[in-house]
């Protein structure tokens, strides 16, 4: 039912930001699809499977710390098979690393995006 075909969950709620990672992600040959809150990425989530998701923290509707926490519980209930979730945020939270792991993330990548730190996470999930 589940596949993966290089593709990767964009969450942001600042469009300019999904733009820019998903024409990042397209000259690496990899697809994306975007949602602009932890809302929209649990739905789309739902319906397909991504190699990673790249969630903002602080979004409206849904943060992406609860977004996370929602799909680790999912994946649990239906025995899905495990999706890697990076932070992307400018938080000035402290210790987002910290709040990222309690919260079921595999990673926190601070804004501004250092492509190269993105590219290290993302690239190994891409084959």
């Amino acid at each position: 039912m589940y596949t993966l075909t290089r593709r990767f969950l964009i969450v942001d709620d600042q469009a300019i930001i999904r733009s820019f990672l998903k024409d990042l992600f397209l000259h690496y040959d990899m697809k994306c699809e975007e949602a602009a809150n932890g809302r929209e990425a649990i739905e789309k989530w739902e319906q397909e499977d991504f190699n990673a998701i790249l969630m903002d923290l602080e979004m409206p509707e849904m943060d992406g710390l609860q977004a996370a926490r929602i799909i680790r519980q999912k994946e649990k209930e239906a025995q899905r098979p495990y999706t890697p979730i990076f932070a992307i945020s400018g938080t000035a939270v402290l210790d987002p690393e910290e709040h990222c792991r309690k919260a079921g993330m595999d990673g926190f990548i601070a804004k501004p995006v250092v492509i190269s730190k993105l590219l290290e996470c993302v690239m190994p999930l891409a084959s």
